[in-house]
């Protein structure tokens, strides 16, 4: 669902396994990836200009996916990232699992999360869930998610909580509407 708000005190961006070799082997794979990218660069631009962390998940190890680039390790093309960015590596398709993510959002107050990235149904997904089990209000971000499957985003928006770079940008100026009773 769409929502208007952000609820917590701290928020911080984690973009999940933007690599090369999940690149899926799709007639509409470049429109996908190349919309996502751009939109995952806005949200990233939002994080960076109002000094909130930002982190990006690296998966190490083989794609399920069937890419056999030499580059798959890489970033997608066109992702802009800083070397103030956090990265954390993972084997799992949670990415809490096994990793110190969890103690970095604890080590940064972060009480609420914005993912982006791939895969949406996937790791995005279950990192998502398990940030809500783990106390940190979890958030989607709106056109900044490439899905396995094309109607994933769609399926995602329904599930979760989504968001939008509006949405961000005014949380981060404290311009927000009142979060309703019972969030």
């Amino acid at each position: 669902m769409i929502r208007d708000y952000v609820w917590g005190k701290h928020l911080a961006l984690i973009v999940i396994d933007p690599q090369r070799k999940f690149s899926l082997n799709t007639d509409d794979w470049e429109e996908r990836m190349s919309s996502a990218v751009r939109n995952i660069n806005v949200f990233l631009d939002i994080f960076r200009r109002h000094g909130a962390p930002v982190i990006f998940i690296h998966f190490d190890g083989s794609s399920h996916t069937g890419y056999n680039g030499d580059d798959g390790d890489e970033w997608l093309p066109g992702i802009v990232s800083a070397d103030t960015d956090i990265v954390v590596h993972k084997q799992h398709m949670n990415c809490f699992k096994e990793t110190d993510l969890e103690n970095i959002l604890e080590e940064n107050e972060i009480d609420c999360a914005l993912f982006a990235g791939m895969l949406t149904e996937f790791c995005v997904a279950t990192t998502y869930f398990a940030a809500a089990e783990r106390g940190i209000f979890p958030y989607m971000a709106k056109d900044a998610l490439i899905p396995y499957d094309k109607e994933g985003n769609h399926a995602a928006e329904i599930m979760c909580t989504t968001v939008t770079p509006e949405v961000v940008e005014r949380y981060f100026k404290g311009e927000q509407p009142p979060v309703p009773l019972g969030h």
